[in-house]
């Protein structure tokens, strides 16, 4: 995943945490709603001094917007295949003795059906 691409992903999630739609974030730091939207689908990227003012807005620190572990969706995809192979493996664990019941009284059933 790009430098970018976490940039965007922890952008998106700090401004809605702080509840800020891209139109809202853009009439408080001074910038058109274009230019925020720019941003997150990743036409352009901030100068220094803007960063610095999206940061002061949503009350975090700038280099909050660049760590890789700060957003879900970003450790989704940095690791998106152990992500999923982790996920799967504890859903199984959960529903395999179900299965293993569901399994056996339908056999049963058909069974003694015979």
């Amino acid at each position: 995943m790009t430098t970018q691409q976490i940039f965007i992903n922890n952008l998106k999630a700090y401004r809605k945490q702080a509840g800020f739609t891209q139109a809202q974030l853009a009439v408080l730091i001074d910038k058109s709603f274009n230019y925020i939207n720019g941003i997150e689908c990743g036409v352009s990227f901030p100068p220094p001094d803007v960063i610095d003012k999206i940061t002061e807005t949503l009350k975090i620190k700038p280099m909050q917007l660049f760590d890789e572990n700060c957003c879900v969706q970003n450790l989704v995809n940095s690791n998106k295949d152990d992500f999923i192979e982790s996920l799967s493996q504890k859903i199984f664990c959960k529903i395999e003795p179900s299965l293993k019941n569901d399994i056996a009284n339908g056999i049963k059933t058909v069974l003694n059906d015979k």
